[in-house]
């Protein structure tokens, strides 16, 4: 399978650079505008076109969906991670309300996280379960995944083999931005 991995659009959230999660708001403007541009630079030749079931990753793959002639199909293992109290709010709120999780930068443990909220490895391995699924399913495919930052990140880190350390050392893909991966194998991400 080959997979296109890319980020939906933007939000008022990612505007305000909140932490969205697995909160629910749908593009703005700029975000459909983006969704609109990424369907004119995306290759011919997709096959299928994944989404995560949040608002914001299933608008911007239907307005890429439109364009290439595909339906979108919805895999909750690609929704973002579950970010808890952090959820809504932006840096310098999380601060002053969550001072002590703030400078423990408890959101970046690989088996901790926000109260509420996931930990890293949980994320991750829920990924690699819908990552093995997709790869299974539309082996010889031509894919595009619409999902999220920290999802993007989970791919990236598992499809390149890296350690888990590594999580945030490749710069996150912007809204509405995408990255290839070549001949991912029938059997998922290297274990």
């Amino acid at each position: 399978m080959r997979l296109y991995m890319a980020r939906h659009g933007q939000t008022d959230l990612n505007a305000q650079q909140r932490f969205q999660g697995t909160s629910d708001p749908p593009l703005n403007a700029e975000g459909i505008a983006q969704a609109e541009a990424l369907a004119l630079r995306l290759p011919p030749g997709l096959t299928r076109i994944v989404a995560s079931p949040l608002r914001r990753a299933h608008q911007t793959a239907a307005i890429v969906a439109a364009r290439h002639g595909l339906p979108v199909l919805l895999m909750e293992g690609f929704r973002e991670r579950a970010y808890g109290v952090f959820e809504g709010l932006c840096r310098e709120e999380i601060e002053a309300r969550y001072p002590e999780l703030w400078a423990r930068r408890i959101a970046r443990h690989w088996d901790d996280g926000p109260p509420g909220g996931e930990t890293m490895r949980a994320a991750v391995e829920r990924v690699r379960a819908a990552l093995d699924a997709l790869a299974a399913e539309h082996a010889g495919e031509t894919v595009l995944l619409v999902a999220h930052g920290f999802v993007a990140r989970a791919v990236h880190l598992l499809l390149r083999e890296l350690p888990p350390e590594a999580f945030y050392d490749a710069p996150m893909i912007g809204n509405a931005e995408f990255e290839f991966f070549d001949a991912l194998p029938p059997g998922g991400p290297p274990r």
